[in-house]
């Protein structure tokens, strides 16, 4: 087994605090505050306003700065007071636990990508079991880079370790945050035991006074820590902390309940500041939609198009409060990089009504997902995939209604035969789930529709033996007649007479399975029939046709009132060009359908 541990330090001071936004309406990054040279400013030049600076405290005391804060000489433990005559511009903020662990579950819901084994631990700490996908996602060293991307879609610190053990990997996660050891990436079972033997005890997930106790008995490290004797651990201390190192050592199980993703899925995200430009909204939208890949992980599910909710400032009287960014797809896909690839070609497009608060994705259209095996040679269907890939990408850049598409309909008359339609109608394509109900229906009529089928095979079955039966009868009374005949003529003569078998008559009587054959279609075909004029009753182009074809006739179109009755013929002139013509069987008028090439 494998572990990988994502640890958020200062999600409690994130969750709550804003982000500045850039001119373009994209989140800012905090940068290093680098010295101003004061000999260069002129001396009349107005003081820049104080640097503003967040901090977690409670009612008398900091308990975590951010690194602005600190570089301003803010330090956990200081009263109030100090902190702000140390920093003026410095804002006080107040734990939110809701924001939290909305931020834990979201972050976790994402994570799903990788493995179905999420588990959450203490100190805002996600567990990944990842042993048995490495060799999916190309590695570990591929596997970790991936997580780290995701996690960092969301803007939080973090610190990532991995180990053998789930605790092992806690631990090493919570040094890496601490600036604690030199080694933070453990896979050998071996290896582990030497790391976590010079962790400090103090990475214990355990009381205050306990770390204190053992400052005072010399035990610093957790290799120390094993060396006590195991009575007097428990009696002083409690038996969770020796089940705890066990656990972390790899020498006791440690079964940990996985996080579940819901059944529906259901994100928002409310913005820091109201955003303007479309494009801006790219960036708090993937915050969305690694989400969304994550719930589809979970479900074994695919996505062929979802919905982007806008919530609106009522800046102007007449507009309106939410509006909504549609996309969708051809094939059924739950690639975070590829749905936000297509919702950046939306946004490009896209003009607001409004400035933006409040962001919420709607999934709809979700389908079965089946994963696909490696193979040694390429498939198919993967060039089909490529191209669709392509159509998708051109349909969402020049716009849907610009990328074309024919399909071929089920229709004898030709020309509707074939429909022109626009590539993204295609996008629902994709098999929807079914509900309960739903499929119980379904299950009765499929069973109703397999008794009616096995009637009607009983019924052509008992048809084909009376059929068998009469053509034996008659070919017995042909047989009989033919040989009382010959008697009559001859009377010394010796006749025979051979009944055939009911299979053999069935045999002659049963249609080919072959298709029957047809004339060749042209390439080209007229927008609209070109009538013919008549010379020596033959039709004319342009020459006399002459015809090569028998007749072909198509009658259809009875059931919604446009019928044609038409014979077809392929005729050439007296120069090789080839032609598809008809001829209308109640007026007699000819028509040019289309040209061969």
């Amino acid at each position: 087994m494998l572990w990988i541990a994502v640890t958020l330090p200062l999600l409690s001071l994130e969750a709550v605090k804003p982000l500045a936004p850039l001119p373009d309406g994209s989140p800012a990054k905090p940068s290093r505050r680098e010295p101003r040279d004061s000999e260069n400013q002129p001396r009349d030049a107005e003081p820049a306003p104080e640097a503003r600076c967040y901090a977690l405290a409670d009612h008398a005391h900091i308990l975590l700065p951010d690194f602005d804060a600190q570089c301003a000489g803010v330090h956990a433990g200081h009263s109030r007071s100090s902190a702000l005559a140390l920093a003026p511009g410095l804002e006080l903020l107040v734990a939110d636990v809701d924001r939290e662990t909305q931020a834990v579950k979201a972050m976790a819901l994402a994570l799903l990508t990788y493995t179905p084994k999420v588990s959450l631990a203490e100190g805002h700490t996600l567990l990944l079991e990842v042993g048995s996908g490495l060799r999916l996602f190309g590695g570990l060293r591929t596997l970790l880079s991936r997580v780290s991307a995701t996690v960092a879609e969301f803007g939080y610190t973090a610190r990532i370790a991995c180990a053998p053990t789930a605790w092992g990997a806690w631990l090493l996660a919570q040094a890496r945050a601490a600036r604690q050891g030199r080694r933070w990436h453990v896979v050998k079972d071996t290896s582990l035991v030497r790391v976590l033997d010079r962790l400090p005890v103090a990475l214990l997930p355990v009381a205050q006074t306990h770390r204190e106790a053992f400052a005072h008995v010399g035990c610093n490290t957790l290799a120390e820590l094993r060396q006590l004797p195991r009575s007097g651990v428990v009696r002083r201390f409690g038996s969770g902390i020796l089940d705890l190192l066990a656990q972390a050592y790899g020498t006791r199980a440690d079964p940990r309940e996985s996080f579940r993703a819901p059944a529906s899925f259901h994100a928002q995200l409310e913005l820091p500041s109201r955003v303007d430009n479309a494009d801006a909204l790219l960036f708090a939208a993937r915050r969305l939609i690694v989400q969304l890949a994550g719930w589809l992980s979970a479900h074994h599910a695919a996505l062929s198009a979802y919905t982007l909710l806008l919530e609106h400032e009522l800046a102007a009287r007449h507009a309106p409060k939410t509006s909504s960014l549609r996309v969708a797809w051809a094939i059924p896909s739950r690639d975070a990089e590829h749905l936000i690839w297509l919702l950046r070609e939306q946004l490009n497009q896209t003009i607001l009504v409004a400035p933006v608060i409040e962001l919420k994705l709607v999934a709809d259209q979700i389908a079965e997902h089946a994963g696909k095996s490696d193979t040694l040679f390429p498939m198919p269907e993967s060039d089909g995939e490529s191209i669709a890939r392509l159509l998708e990408r051109l349909s969402a850049r020049l716009g849907p209604e610009n990328v074309l598409k024919m399909s071929v309909q089920d229709d004898h008359r030709p020309e509707r035969a074939m429909r022109i339609e626009t590539y993204q109608s295609q996008a629902t394509s994709g098999k929807k789930r079914t509900p309960a109900k739903a499929k119980a229906k379904i299950k009765a009529d499929k069973t109703w529709l397999t008794d009616e089928l096995r009637h009607a095979a009983s019924e052509e079955e008992r048809a084909g033996r009376e059929v068998a039966a009469f053509a034996t009868h008659t070919a017995n009374a042909s047989l009989e007649a033919s040989t009382t005949r010959s008697s009559s003529g001859r009377s010394n003569t010796h006749t025979t007479l051979f009944t055939p078998k009911p299979d053999a008559a069935q045999a002659s009587l049963d249609l080919p399975d072959s298709a029957l054959p047809s004339q060749p279609r042209p390439v080209w075909m007229l927008d609209k029939p070109l009538r013919l004029m008549m010379r020596d009753q033959r039709p004319i182009y342009r020459r006399p046709l002459k015809m090569l074809t028998r007749t072909e006739r198509i009658e259809a179109g009875w059931w919604d009132g446009d019928r044609v009755e038409r014979d077809y013929y392929v005729a050439a002139d007296d120069r090789g060009h080839m032609f598809w013509v008809y001829r209308e069987r109640l007026s007699g008028e000819w028509y040019l359908q289309g040209l061969f090439g």
